[in-house]
């Protein structure tokens, strides 16, 4: 087994390692610790001699280290060395970036879309950094957003720049061919029809860095380094405060271009409120805002088109969810079944094959929008694990009939007697006449008097204990707001929301 192999299996975290490969000056001995070969990155792509070291080329030539090679090419392009077909020769070699941490000469940029024609929109993406308007109009790109976007920034201080952005403008029809979350370059399938939505990683943006840590974990949503903006300290760039302008656009239709913004309140309002059509075009592809899915849920509730959508696309509710916990789909498809139940649609849940577990049945069914009588009758006797939701729905909504005939329903899980002094879990006996939180829903209701007098008298008929179950204590709030339907307070760890 050779050097490169051994340290490739090496995994323990060491905070000398990171510091000598940020600073460029030797190869770590534990490169299997994602922290280090984070930092190494960063310091090839930082140090010109690090990356034209007999080590770091060794290492590049290793089978599946292709990440080391990009890094190694970007640093000898931002310096001015066009990497021959030696290290260029597979495209697996091509980095994304190359005009961060520094920008190469014109001539450079030209000689490399000569010797590499796949490279050209990242050439192109360096004139708009660098204001190289002759190279951008020689290079006869398709007008790309990301282009376009990294041209607007750069024009505060270059009028090539300016050039390249009003060029790409004045195009009748842009195409989507870099992507800056999954660093592809679709050049034989750009995407017509495509504008500018904040998508960018901008230069300036990559001047941000987070300080290396044993379980560095980056909250970016770009990586266009591959190095997820680690470095030996900590720098933060300036909270960019929303424009009047950009603010505008809270309560105001999106227009067909969006300015240079961190999006994130735009995503967070549309998740929250339930706007498809807002939350699809905003939504950053493959990531997640952070308290989007504590977001989403209201608006889930809120919107039909939203618990549909949601329902035909899973995989974005588990990339919303995977920020926090994978385990918050199972809310997230609770949240979509009780607003088809509030629909009075219960095929979705009742028809659902395999059938919905009850573990995934959800709690909240009558808020913001009451089911009818009979949709909680159905459910009650279709999924007798769904009763107490469906008598505190009846509760909420006023419904006397209902509310009795779901009580006086068999209890599906035994034919014996109840056991007066068995108390430990109150979801064994269906429905609950003594579930407190049915009795906190009665008391606010207009016939407290009818239901309040009810569950007593069946509490006394069956011999049964008043139930609190100390771990649902959320059960007494709404599925978004703490206990006040007019707060604007979210509350977004509900366990069953």
């Amino acid at each position: 087994m050779d050097l490169i192999t051994c340290r490739l299996g090496q995994t323990d975290f060491s905070s000398v390692d990171c510091e000598s490969a940020l600073k460029g000056q030797k190869l770590p001995e534990n490169l299997g610790h994602l922290t280090v070969r984070l930092c190494l990155i960063s310091g090839i792509r930082h140090h010109l001699a690090f990356a034209r070291s007999l080590e770091v080329t060794d290492l590049c030539r290793t089978t599946g280290q292709e990440i080391f090679a990009r890094a190694r090419n970007a640093r000898l392009i931002m310096s001015d060395e066009v990497p021959g077909s030696e290290l260029m020769g597979n495209k697996a070699f091509y980095p994304y970036c190359i005009w961060h941490p520094d920008v190469a000469s014109e001539g450079t940029y030209r000689k490399l879309a000569a010797a590499c024609p796949d490279m050209r929109y990242q050439v192109g993406r360096a004139c708009a950094v660098a204001g190289y308007d002759q190279l951008y109009r020689e290079l006869d790109l398709l007008p790309d957003p990301c282009i376009a976007e990294e041209a607007r920034e750069a024009s505060r201080d270059s009028d090539g720049s300016r050039h390249i952005f009003e060029q790409i403008m004045a195009a009748p029809l842009r195409y989507s061919v870099m992507n800056d979350y999954d660093l592809t370059v679709e050049l034989d399938r750009p995407k017509p029809g495509a504008f500018l939505n904040a998508d960018t990683a901008v230069r300036a943006t990559l001047k941000e860095r987070q300080v290396f840590a044993p379980f560095f974990r980056s909250k970016r949503y770009f990586n266009i380094n591959e190095d997820w903006g680690i470095g030996p300290e900590t720098v933060k760039l300036e909270i960019a405060r929303l424009t009047d302008d950009e603010a505008d656009l809270l309560v105001s239709p999106l227009p067909f271009d969006l300015p240079t913004m961190t999006k994130d309140l735009l995503i967070l309002m549309s998740a929250c409120e339930g706007n498809v059509d807002r939350y699809v075009r905003l939504r950053r592809k493959g990531r997640s805002v952070q308290y989007e899915v504590q977001c989403l849920i209201p608006g889930i509730y809120r919107s039909t088109a939203m618990a549909f959508w949601l329902d035909r696309n899973p995989d974005v509710m588990h990339e919303v969810a995977a920020v926090c916990d994978e385990d918050l789909v199972v809310e997230l498809r609770r949240g979509i079944y009780a607003r088809h139940i509030m629909n009075n649609a219960t095929h979705h849940l009742l028809d659902a094959d395999p059938p919905v577990p009850d573990d995934e049945l959800p709690y909240w069914i009558w808020y913001p929008t009451i089911p009818s009588p009979y949709t909680l009758c159905k459910l009650a006797e279709a999924r007798p694990a769904m009763r107490p939701q469906c008598v505190r729905a009846c509760i909420a909504g006023d419904y006397c009939e209902a509310y009795t005939k779901i009580m006086d329903m068999p209890d599906p899980n035994t034919d014996m007697p109840v056991d007066p002094d068995d108390t430990d879990d109150p979801d064994e006996h269906i429905p609950l006449p003594a579930d407190s939180f049915l009795i906190t829903e009665a008391e606010s209701s207009r016939f407290r008097d009818f239901f309040l007098q009810d569950m007593e008298q069946r509490r006394e008929e069956r011999g049964l204990k008043p139930q609190f179950n100390k771990h649902d204590d959320w059960k007494i709030l709404s599925p978004w707001h703490c206990g006040d339907p007019s707060s604007t307070i979210l509350y977004g760890s509900l366990p069953d929301q």
